[in-house]
């Protein structure tokens, strides 16, 4: 490899004419290779680029791009729809149409797909280049400590979509022999085992103190934890395959859970990432655990800025009618899913699901605001108070409207709730919006706020889940009591699978972890396939503003098929056609 090519963003496309005597000349949008093993300010651009070519968010298909290439509201959701979480407003989005859809050889949906080699050599360079370096070796070891983390975090997107990938751990020269090119899938243990390396290495190279949306020692621990978590799950709970490419051997469950909760614990116990508190109630402090840039529990964030044009649209299409821009009231939340969320007094979820009727009115400060303050943060509810007024979701008004029976917010109740609202599940998503009321009307691509990667709350569970398999319930239950307790919510007696599973549901909530949790769990057949969907209607009594409501089968009609082979992607025709090499997944 004699020249590093760096595409530079700031350069503009330009035409060269180059005559015989110039063929020597390096294109203005090339640094030479010596050049970057000189300067780490050279390789700092270089790793940038890794950074923002990088898909962090799972349903972000085009990966962190500015502003004008965000355009993907379709594709968005598409873990939170597959997943069963929740729906979106109209069956036309094609996060809904890929939830109806069975993958075959022809290979996944795109909004599933991940395949980051491009990225990967990108990574692989850097690392060949800076084993080379002349500058200063804190710097160098520093820096190929970030490459192996972003090598790492790619390839765990890659194997828990496929399993066993093909690693590629150097850049392939163009002069390569076919066979050499022609990588094939290494065992699904092999791959895990080299994430874990890479984790290992950057831990061992990275700075410990806080650098946002950089690379730290308790970023690749946090990485690492997650992965060994993954590696543990599929190891219990999966069947063995013949050739490895889809299960890790039984015996190596317990040697990963204890590397997980290692790594978990090792977050926890420095102290550098401590739970975010202090938002003046347990609602407010939960939101701010993803909408106040830089809080103590952020570990690491992909960021975003308006003024620079980098940006998305969760908030756009998270805000409530009445309070929208345009594409608003999007995300949609089904009941199962609300009554998964305790109540302050850690009764069950849906001990009021017989009040929803249609006959019995209730007071909704009982039925809804007693709810997990964790639920009345990440979710719109009837008559939540935003920006000082109420937002409705009322149906209908039954009866003669009283005006000085006024809503929440002290406003006047409209005789319907605008039509977004209404129309679909009776609950939306509160996706990254800040209760500040500062999104009230935000306008299109103009969302800058940074989307969280890893965090302290799921360090705790991954540390609890760990515990409890390798037999450590005392230390199970402390983990699980303290993400309970930074909300307000009474501590669980013992810690079961069962109860760590629902709390990991309940503080993880549409951050894109539930379909994963579910498929290396090997609970999504269970859990998905063909279950009936429901939402509600809320009727609103205008004399004295007292709810009735009814439960309603809605998935436009439609449901959710999950079968065995879904587990794992296919490879797909197109890539076995470009590597035949590529062994194909079970089923395809």
């Amino acid at each position: 490899m004699n020249k590093l090519i760096k595409t530079l963003c700031f350069v503009l496309p330009m035409m060269l004419f180059v005559g015989c005597a110039d063929l020597d000349l390096l294109p203005t949008n090339m640094i030479a290779e010596d050049a970057v093993k000189n300067d780490p300010k050279l390789v700092e651009a270089f790793l940038t680029k890794i950074y923002h070519q990088t898909r962090w968010e799972v349903n972000d298909h085009r990966g962190q791009r500015d502003g004008s290439h965000t355009n993907d509201k379709h594709w968005r959701f598409h873990d939170w729809v597959v997943g069963g979480e929740g729906t979106l407003m109209a069956p036309w989005q094609r996060a809904v149409g890929v939830s109806y859809q069975i993958p075959n050889s022809g290979g996944a949906n795109e909004a599933s797909n991940y395949w980051a080699y491009g990225n990967i050599r990108s990574a692989n360079e850097i690392i060949q280049i800076l084993n080379e370096a002349t500058f200063d070796p804190t710097t160098i070891n520093q820096q190929i400590g970030e490459a192996k983390f972003l090598r790492a975090f790619m390839y765990l997107e890659m194997a828990k979509r496929y399993g066993g990938v093909p690693l590629e751990l150097v850049p392939k020269q163009l002069d390569a022999s076919y066979d050499e090119l022609m990588t094939p899938r290494s065992t699904l243990q092999a791959t895990y085992d080299q994430i874990i390396a890479d984790c290992d290495a950057a831990i061992a190279a990275l700075p410990g103190q806080a650098m946002v949306g950089k690379a730290t020692k308790w970023a690749a621990h946090a990485l690492k934890s997650r992965a060994s978590l993954y590696a543990a799950r599929i190891a219990k709970y999966h069947p063995q395959s013949a050739d490895g490419l889809t299960s890790i051997p039984a015996s190596l469950a317990d040697g990963y859970y204890t590397m997980s909760h290692a790594s978990a614990s090792a977050i926890i116990d420095s102290g550098k990432h401590p739970l975010h508190t202090g938002g003046g109630t347990y609602q407010k402090t939960f939101s701010e655990v993803l909408t106040l840039e830089g809080n103590s529990e952020q570990i690491f964030v992909t960021q975003y800025d308006v003024g620079l044009g980098k940006t998305h649209q969760h908030g756009y299409f998270s805000m409530p009618d009445g309070f929208k821009a345009g594409w608003g009231s999007n995300i949609h939340i089904y009941e199962a899913s609300a009554e998964r969320f305790e109540y302050k007094d850690g009764s069950p979820g849906n001990k009021n699901r017989n009040l929803f009727n249609n006959r019995t009115f209730f007071d909704i400060e009982d039925v809804v605001y007693q709810k997990d303050p964790r639920y009345l943060a990440k979710a719109w509810t009837p008559e939540e108070v935003f920006a000082g007024r109420s937002v409705w979701f009322h149906d209908n008004t039954i009866g003669p409207s009283n005006p000085n029976v006024k809503g929440r917010g002290g406003d006047v109740a409209p005789r319907r709730a605008p039509p977004r609202n209404r129309n679909r599940g009776g609950r939306l998503a509160q996706h990254r919006v800040p209760l500040d009321g500062s999104y009230e009307f935000i306008a299109y691509n103009n969302d800058g706020m940074d989307y969280v990667v890893f965090r302290t709350g799921e360090m705790y569970l991954n540390a609890a889940e760990a515990a409890f398999e390798i037999g450590k319930p005392i230390r199970a239950k402390q983990m699980l009591n303290a993400v309970r307790n930074r909300v307000g919510m009474p501590p669980k007696q013992v810690a079961t699978l069962s109860n760590i599973k629902n709390e990991r549901f309940v503080e993880l909530f549409g951050e894109n972890h539930h379909l994963t949790d579910l498929k290396t769990w090997r609970d999504a057949e269970a859990a998905i396939h063909m279950k009936p969907k429901w939402g509600v209607k809320w009727f609103r009594r205008g004399s004295d503003g007292m709810y009735k409501a009814r439960r309603w089968r809605w998935n436009f009609s439609q449901n959710t098929p999950f079968v065995e082979r879904m587990y794992w992607l296919p490879i797909g025709n197109g890539r076995i056609a470009d590597n035949p090499n590529l062994v194909e997944n079970p089923g395809y």
